[in-house]
């Protein structure tokens, strides 16, 4: 028969709290033990896997001293667990089973998140909370890969914690004082909320803070503040709230001029026709508008200055021809608000306006704008519509057609994805679409492609690889770089892909009527985050490419502009140049795009990272990330700066924009229903 562990049954209360924290102290440095185990393999996966990080050993270390922190802050919590089996079980090896038990769940949650990472390159935070259970089930499905190493890593660590768990059971090492001195550690670092993360600007690249911080970490970190980080109200009315400062393009900023409290982001329509002077006008015949929503396309590998370089050649052979906004923003870190932020400058709301489904309020976009007056609109999709709720929020704008997944079925259905069919699929849909489309009407159009994703095959992936070798040919990479770039190689193949995906579709395009009268607007709806990224603003950074042969002149620009800017500035263009009909009073976020073609920011926006973090914002040259604010440059070169004054500016700013966002949240109104009637579609 087993020995209880206690020798009496009048055993001291308090002899048995001594004896449980010295014994949960012992299983504690097992735990610690098992988390250092967990962070070799990590490297040594993403060594093998992935690359490497930049000076990977100091690297190493500072993530091992914030991992042991957040274990210690953990502690407390645990031991809490621990001691409703230390009071309840009377023989020792049942306490040391219900410990592994419990520090087991805490290494598969540690585990899960770690594997995220591996699949998204970013660590999972509070965005885990804006997707429904079937949402989340078809992203993680489609990015699941099993091979030997990542089967290693999610076994070796319960053998590690079990037998680590074994040998600190016969230590003898730890006494009562500095048992309890490590439990107080933990409470201490617990109540006073010590961050177990380490600073982002402590590191070079965005990737490099990535793999250092503890995943479980960010992700709890960032649940607390999701449930309990609560935002000032400010008064958005106030006469003289913003100093300028000394900024010099404060001057410069389009004034937004707000009209009804009941209605925070109703405002006068003021924005500055930009795009006239770069277009030959008939007034007499209106232009055809077709936007390409391009999946996951970032600057970081198309165009000129791409710090990985340019794997999109078509789109950089198109882009000579066009207006090229090389400092663009998206408005989102996801796809989740691409649609509202492209086509109505809105606002984000709690999830997003499309989260609210079939409570999302009326509002402005170009869609229905544009039906209103007399457009045949359409969107084409090869994708389920349901996502996100984009078919909910492309109905609500009145278009005369709806492609989507379940209209692709003369293609092949090997080619039907998790996700959908393929972007030349796609592309072949949408030329065959527009041959029909009546000459003597004009059109807008909404394309959005889906295979810059996870898990990123598509049709003929071979011809695809050898494509992105002889780019790198022609890009003078040296061996070492084309190594690391084929770590990446099925997202840069996939990046080929679409490019020539968008290629077919010019190449039938041109040779319809309504080519000579269409403008083309062509954007990424935000980087993929699959291929490292170097920096905070990283995923953000998007190119625009607005082409036309209506153009008079090319352009390549570099004042900074985003996803906002795109409804403000067409909308006004068209009402100019061809009397449409439009609203004097609107309710952009945006202000319109900037063509000057120097570096400079005469904006100020938010940019919501994931579907629940709103905690990056934009203004001047200034970006603000969480508490850490950045001077920005060209190219959105990144440098953290120490500026009080300025810093208290932007926190001020964005608390405006996030005053006006939780009234609309409450009330569910942007626009009053009396004008919404005038341009309903």
């Amino acid at each position: 028969m087993e020995n209880t562990f206690f020798e009496a049954p009048e055993y001291p209360v308090l002899d048995r709290f001594k004896k449980s924290i010295i014994l949960f102290s012992k299983y504690a440095l097992a735990l610690m033990a098992t988390v250092l185990f967990i962070k070799i393999l990590e490297y040594l996966y993403i060594g093998f896997k992935v690359q490497m990080p930049s000076e990977f050993l100091m690297l190493f270390f500072k993530a091992l001293f914030f991992d042991v922190i957040f274990v210690l802050k953990s502690l407390p919590l645990l031991y809490v667990l621990y001691l409703l089996f230390f009071f309840s079980l009377k023989v020792k090896k049942h306490i040391y089973v219900a410990t592994g038990i419990i520090f087991s769940v805490y290494i598969l949650v540690y585990l899960l998140l770690l594997k995220y990472f591996f699949t998204a390159l970013v660590p999972l935070g509070s965005d885990f909370y804006g997707y429904s259970y079937s949402e989340i089930k078809q992203t993680v499905s489609t990015g699941v890969s099993i091979d030997f190493l990542s089967v290693l890593i999610l076994i070796l660590p319960f053998a590690f914690l079990w037998i680590a768990l074994k040998i600190a059971d016969k230590a003898n090492f730890i006494n009562n004082r500095n048992s309890t001195f490590l439990l107080v550690i933990g409470m201490l670092l617990l109540w006073f909320n010590v961050s177990a993360l380490p600073s982002a600007t402590t590191f070079k690249k965005e990737y490099d803070y990535n793999v250092a911080i503890n995943k479980q970490a960010f992700f709890f970190e960032r649940s607390y503040a999701y449930f309990f980080d609560n935002e000032p109200n400010v008064d958005i009315y106030a006469a003289n709230y913003f100093e300028d400062g000394a900024d010099a393009n404060n001057s410069l900023r389009p004034v937004m001029k707000y009209v009804n409290s009941a209605y925070p982001f109703l405002r006068e329509e003021n924005t500055v026709d930009v795009l006239s002077n770069f277009f030959k006008v008939d007034s007499a015949v209106r232009p055809n508008i077709v936007f390409i929503q391009v999946e996951g396309l970032g600057r970081a590998f198309s165009g000129p200055n791409a710090y990985l370089g340019s794997f999109t050649p078509f789109l950089d052979e198109l882009r000579g021809r066009s207006l090229y906004f090389e400092n663009f923003l998206a408005a989102q870190g996801r796809t989740f608000a691409s649609l509202p932020s492209i086509l109505g400058s809105l606002p984000f709301f709690n999830k997003g306006y499309n989260e609210l489904g079939a409570k999302m309020p009326k509002a402005f976009t170009t869609l229905s704008l544009l039906k209103k007056n007399g457009y045949h609109s359409s969107f084409l999709m090869s994708t389920d519509e349901a996502f996100d709720n984009e078919g909910l929020f492309i109905k609500a704008q009145g278009v005369d057609q709806l492609i989507s997944k379940s209209n692709f079925k003369e293609f092949p259905a090997a080619h039907n994805s998790y996700w959908g069919y393929p972007d030349l699929d796609l592309m072949k849909k949408a030329a065959s679409y527009y041959a029909k489309l009546p000459s003597n009407k004009p059109f807008v159009s909404y394309i959005q492609t889906i295979s810059m994703h996870t898990p990123y095959k598509v049709p003929e992936m071979n011809k695809y690889y050898d494509l992105m070798e002889v780019q790198m040919k022609k890009l003078g990479f040296d061996e070492e770089n084309k190594s690391i770039h084929r770590t990446y190689k099925d997202q840069y193949a996939t990046i080929l892909y679409t490019d020539e995906a968008i290629r077919h579709l010019f190449q039938e395009f041109i040779k319809l009527p309504s080519y000579a009268n269409t403008i083309f607007i062509i954007t990424g709806d935000h980087r993929l985050p699959e291929i490292p990224m170097s920096t905070k603003i990283d995923r953000y950074h998007v190119p625009l490419i607005i082409f036309s042969p209506m153009l008079k002149r090319s352009a390549s620009i570099r004042s900074v502009s985003s996803h906002l800017d795109i409804a403000p500035s067409l909308v006004k263009f068209l009402q100019n140049n061809y009397k449409l009909d439009m609203p004097n009073l609107v309710t952009w976020v945006g202000t319109g795009l900037d063509t000057v073609k120097q570096f400079r920011n005469i904006h100020r926006y938010p940019l919501k990272q994931t579907v629940s973090d709103l905690i990056d914002y934009v203004s001047g040259e200034y970006f603000l990330n969480g508490q850490t604010l950045y001077s920005m440059g060209d190219n959105f070169a990144l440098q953290p700066i120490q500026d009080d004054s300025k810093q208290n500016q932007l926190v001020g700013e964005f608390n405006q924009y996030k005053s006006q966002n939780n009234q609309i949240i409450q009330s569910l109104k942007l626009l009053p229903d009396s004008l919404y009637r005038k341009f309903k579609p």
